[in-house]
C-alpha cells in the first residue's frame, strides 16, 4: 500500500512539473512558466508560409493574463533572407517603431540585440511599449517581441515577468 501511495505521489508530481515542448518546425524548445500559454502558427515546412492574424509567417505566441493587462511574447523564426520581410515588423495591426539605439544582452540560451520602443496602430497612434530581441543561432534568426497590453509604461515587474518567458525559450 505504501508503494502504491508513493507511486501515485511521484506520478502526480511529474504531471504537475512543467513540460518542455520541442518545435522542430520552428527550431526552438520551450518550457512554459506558470500561467503562460503557447500557440504555434504558420507552416510546418517553411517559415514564410501563411500563419495567423499576427503574421503571414510562422511563429509562436505566448500569452499570460495579468491584472494590469495581458502579457505577450511573440517569436518569429527566420532565415537571413526572411529578415528583410516587413511582415516581421508587425504583431497583427501593431507595427514596431524601429530605433537605432540598442543594447547587447545575453541570457542562458541566446545573445541578443535588444531594442526598446513602441508599437503604433493602423492610425499611426503610439500604442504599447515593446522590447524587441534579435538573436542569431547558426543559420537561423529569432525576432522576439515582448509587451504588456496597457497604455502605461512597462513596469520593471512586468518586464521581469516577460523576460522570464523569453528565458524559457531555447534553440533546438
Amino acid at each position: 500500500m505504501k508503494k502504491l501511495i508513493f507511486l501515485l505521489m511521484v506520478c502526480l508530481s511529474a504531471s504537475l512539473t512543467a513540460q518542455t515542448i520541442k518545435s522542430k518546425a520552428l527550431k526552438i524548445k520551450y518550457t512554459l512558466p506558470a500561467g503562460w500559454n503557447a500557440e504555434e502558427f504558420g507552416g510546418k515546412t517553411s517559415w514564410e508560409e501563411s500563419g495567423n492574424t499576427l503574421c503571414k509567417c510562422s511563429g509562436v505566441s505566448f500569452t499570460k493574463q495579468h491584472k494590469d493587462g495581458k502579457m505577450n511574447v511573440l517569436v518569429y523564426p527566420s532565415t537571413q533572407s526572411g529578415l528583410d520581410s516587413l511582415k516581421r515588423n508587425f504583431a497583427g495591426p501593431l507595427r514596431f517603431e524601429n530605433v537605432e539605439k540598442f543594447d547587447k544582452t545575453r541570457n542562458k540560451n541566446f545573445s541578443f540585440e535588444k531594442k526598446r520602443s513602441n508599437f503604433t496602430d493602423k492610425t499611426g497612434k503610439k500604442s504599447f511599449e515593446v522590447i524587441r530581441y534579435f538573436a542569431k543561432v547558426d543559420d537561423h534568426f529569432y525576432i522576439i517581441y515582448t509587451w504588456q497590453e496597457n497604455m502605461g509604461a512597462m513596469s520593471p515587474n512586468a518586464e521581469k515577468e516577460l523576460y522570464e518567458m523569453v528565458n524559457a525559450i531555447e534553440p533546438n
